[in-house]
């Protein structure tokens, strides 16, 4: 983005298109992008390479939030433990945070999430998608003792 401009969801959506249908730079890798729409537009990656991962992404005002499941709270083993683990490792995942949520179905969840202005570059946004996939990546294997499956 150029100075002054910030991205809304269909311009990120767009941009993102584009720069995913260059096939001398695949920048992301094998991936699928899908808009959603709903009360809130969002955008869908499925990251191939990272075993069909779902990123969705979304701009709220003055934000772009990038954001995953993690494990579904059902599937911890043991939470209090769980929780204990995840608040110590804010130095293991840079530009991720890890927070529970409660998911459409009314199932508790966790997810990977990570933030940056509505004004970021493309670079910053694909930087934020690549990372979180690799922290999830990373969060799996560190926190397998915990998961049940």
């Amino acid at each position: 983005m150029t100075e002054g401009n910030t991205w809304n969801t269909k311009r990120l959506f767009d941009a993102l298109s584009t720069l995913m249908n260059n096939e001398r730079d695949p920048v992301l890798g094998s991936a699928s992008l899908a808009l959603i729409e709903g009360a809130e537009q969002a955008i869908k990656v499925d990251l191939h390479e990272f075993g069909g991962l779902s990123v969705f992404i979304v701009v709220a005002g003055e934000q772009i939030i990038v954001d995953t499941l993690l494990i579904e709270a059902e599937d911890v083993t043991d939470v209090s433990a769980f929780n204990d683990a995840v608040l110590r490792s804010r130095e293991m995942f840079p530009l991720s945070s890890i927070g529970i949520e409660t998911m459409p179905n009314g199932e508790t969840a966790y997810n990977m999430f990570g933030a940056l202005t509505a004004d970021s570059s493309l670079a910053n946004v694909v930087t934020e998608i690549l990372t979180l996939a690799e922290n999830v990546q990373r969060a799996v294997i560190a926190f397998e003792s915990f998961f049940s499956q």
